[in-house]
């Protein structure tokens, strides 16, 4: 066989193939298309995403994960719960959030940083307290000091806080943010994060 032969046999076999190919994806049938949209909808409203930070009065450092689930409502309004770890030198903090976030109104696809601001209860497990050396015996509210230095993670004396979240940021279409997070009548009054959205 000549090349020329094997070109034409090939190139036959690509232009009777490719229609083929064509009329079997047509012969989808409507549900089931409906059925592909549904899923890749459901998959655009929800995602991940981790923050970090510091935290003022008291001084932590913050880390935790959140879930998006979004649109709620309106094209700008998400739902975002999230869990949070705090570690300082004497508050350890265990908290829920469950925040709404807006995004401001104007912005494109093209817009490199989408500000957006939110709020939502705050739920909080903390515990404070400071260590002493166990040659200095210095009771604490009444209690020796060779009972009073039980360690970091001891959550007997642990103190639940509800309170109110306020958020302020910016993120970017590729899933970074930065934000300001304040909460009213909390343990963590100010935290300053910044995160990844998956």
């Amino acid at each position: 066989m000549s090349k020329l032969s094997i070109i034409v046999i090939v190139a036959t076999a690509t232009v009777l193939t490719v229609p083929n190919v064509t009329h079997a994806q047509q012969n989808v049938p409507p549900a089931a298309r409906q059925a592909e949209a549904d899923v890749e909808s459901a998959v655009d409203r929800f995602g991940i995403g981790v923050q970090g930070g510091i935290g003022l009065d008291p001084e932590l450092i913050n880390f935790g994960a959140h879930g998006t689930f979004g649109p709620i409502f309106r094209p700008t309004l998400q739902f975002r719960p999230g869990i949070e770890f705090g570690l300082g030198e004497l508050t350890t903090l265990f908290g829920i959030n469950l925040d709404f976030l807006y995004s401001i109104a104007g912005f494109t696809r093209e817009t490199r940083w989408v500000p957006y601001v939110g709020a939502g209860p705050n739920f909080s497990l903390s515990h404070r307290g400071f260590e002493t050396d166990d040659g200095d015996n210095v009771d604490i509210d009444g209690i020796p000091g060779d009972l009073a230095d039980r360690g970091r993670f001891d959550f007997s004396d642990t103190d639940f806080n509800g309170g109110m979240n306020f958020i302020v940021g910016m993120r970017r279409q590729t899933g970074m943010f930065f934000e300001m997070k304040a909460t009213a009548w909390g343990v963590s009054n100010v935290r300053l994060l910044a995160g990844f959205n998956f």
